[in-house]
């Protein structure tokens, strides 16, 4: 029996692979910007760590963007800079140290009164 206060315990996830708005809208701003050669929603997960026992931690980034000098950026979307989620960003840095290969940056979606788009921040 489904009752009022369901989704609470069960928690509002989303499904793989499908964006949320402010995810929507980097997306509609990579699609337009004329640098950018192509970009992918979730194209991995990364092992960031093998404990012996338990979950190994794992870092799933939004977006891989690959520009068309050949940079390849991996970004992580933030709704605001006033809410962080500290866990994340721990994730992303470590990636960051793990696979120098890439370029990691944080994603911040600025609010409307305050010019909108985005403001990124490198890792």
């Amino acid at each position: 029996m489904r009752t009022r206060f369901t989704h609470l315990s069960r928690g509002l996830r989303r499904k793989r692979g499908e964006m949320n708005q402010t995810e929507k809208a980097y997306a509609s701003d990579l699609t337009v910007n004329p640098d950018v050669y192509r970009w992918w929603h979730e194209p991995f997960s990364l092992r960031l760590s093998s404990p012996n026992s338990g979950q190994p931690a794992r870092y799933t980034p939004d977006f891989l963007v690959l520009m068309t000098d050949g940079t390849t950026f991996v970004d992580d979307i933030k709704a605001s800079k006033g809410f962080d989620d500290k866990a994340s960003i721990v994730r992303a840095k470590c990636a960051a140290e793990l696979f120098p290969l890439w370029v990691f940056r944080l994603v911040y979606k600025r609010r409307k009164r305050d010019g909108g788009g985005f403001e990124i921040k490198e890792v």
